[in-house]
């Protein structure tokens, strides 16, 4: 025998004994069971025999049918009633009733009920093997979509495992390199300012504030990181306070105020005099503000112009926005923009790369910050027309009042 024929072959008894099922035979008419039984061992599929629902229940209990050949005549029950008793316990169990000629309604009324399929007494044993084999390939089928449904699930689970484990080891190392950070832009910071006296060559205060600068760079990544993990571990906290909206964004502003004077920009604020006092998590809005006016600042022209509002519409509810001049995002990048560690291109301005050390974390985490206080962040922008940031906070989120008058209403 060749090896291609000997292949085949054990192809076939593979794919033939994946189509033996468990079939439970009811039929109170001992000999038209066995004789069923027989035709089914035959091909080899596992056969027990019950002839009423009690005997039924102990059978599927001890042989865990497949399929079972249900008489819809039995001798003192109803074989629908057997079907409905052994689908309580096994819900996926696929019944095919036998039935005469005369009761083709209730075979309809049965196939309707869930009932697999039928076959009219007397019938040949070619009919019933047929029937059969379409019952094992269903059968084949569910078991492959279960197994195929719980490798997904451990698929899943696994990723969700990685996924945590990435967010915690970026968590504690954006910690610890933190540290280390902090660390050389206090020691850069001594040595550029000379507090131990004069280094006799200004060449080393320029070297002091090179690695100061960079440091702090670094170090706001690594901020950045360890905040994204706690975002995505579900452990930042949220702390309710009263704050005025106008101070948040004055503050956030305050952190740029280098950044824009080198650059020259126009700073534009605008907040509706209407807007009561926030109650929300004051620094955490600062904080969204914050990546945004980064972002802003970052990516506008020399001399351009950077505008910051807010606005409670006409449901009260409350709109911040950010906007700037600067090259745009294409409208296919604001996904990746929005993602974590996403880079957009290479942005220029004036010719230089805009700062690319940065994590490409800004927008993710002010995404994050928005959602986690009940609002939500989208971006507008297009190449040569500058980006808008847009968030929005629904009134029982920031006013109190508002709480208090849908309470009354």
């Amino acid at each position: 025998m060749s090896m291609q024929h000997g292949n085949a072959e054990s192809g076939q008894l593979a794919n033939q004994a994946s189509k033996r099922v468990r079939v439970l035979v009811i039929d109170d008419e001992i000999s038209a069971a066995e004789g069923v039984q027989d035709i089914l061992e035959l091909e080899g599929h596992i056969v027990g025999i019950a002839h009423d629902q009690q005997s039924a229940l102990q059978a599927a209990q001890m042989m865990a049918p497949d399929v079972a050949l249900v008489d819809l005549r039995l001798k003192d029950e109803w074989g629908l009633d057997v079907i409905a008793a052994l689908h309580k316990e096994y819900p996926s169990l696929l019944c095919i009733v036998q039935t005469g000629n005369s009761d083709s309604s209730v075979v309809i009324s049965a196939l309707r009920q869930g009932v697999y399929d039928y076959l009219v007494k007397p019938f040949q044993p070619d009919q019933l093997l047929k029937v059969t084999e379409r019952a094992a390939e269903k059968v084949l089928m569910e078991n492959e979509r279960y197994q195929m449904l719980q490798e997904l699930g451990k698929a899943k689970e696994q990723a969700e495992l990685a996924s945590k484990s990435k967010t915690e080891f970026l968590t504690r190392m954006g910690g610890e390199l933190g540290q280390h950070f902090a660390t050389l832009v206090q020691l850069a910071g001594t040595m550029a300012q000379e507090k131990f006296g004069p280094m006799g060559n200004e060449q080393y205060s320029t070297c002091a504030r090179g690695i100061a600068s960079g440091c702090t760079r670094m170090l706001r990544n690594m901020q950045q990181i360890g905040e994204l993990g706690n975002l995505e571990a579900g452990t930042k906290l949220v702390n309710i306070a009263d704050f005025a909206l106008a101070d948040a964004i004055q503050t956030a502003l305050a952190g740029y105020q280098s950044e824009i004077a080198a650059k020259q920009l126009v700073i534009e604020v605008s907040v509706d005099e209407n807007i009561p006092v926030i109650q929300n998590d004051g620094a955490l809005f600062v904080a969204i503000l914050d990546h945004l006016i980064s972002n802003a600042v970052k990516f506008s022209f020399p001399g351009g112009r950077v505008s910051v509002s807010a606005r409670m519409d006409e449901k009260s509810d409350l709109w911040l926005q950010v906007n700037d001049h600067g090259p745009g995002i294409a409208n296919d990048q604001i996904a990746v923009a929005m993602a974590p560690f996403g880079r957009v291109g290479d942005a220029k301005i004036g010719g230089q790369k805009v700062d690319p050390f940065c994590a490409g974390l800004g927008l993710p985490l002010a995404l994050r910050i928005a959602h986690l206080l009940g609002g939500k962040l989208g971006i507008k922008s297009a190449v040569g027309s500058g980006t808008s940031a847009r968030v929005f906070f629904p009134k029982d989120k920031v006013f109190e009042f508002a709480k208090m008058r849908s309470s009354v209403l």
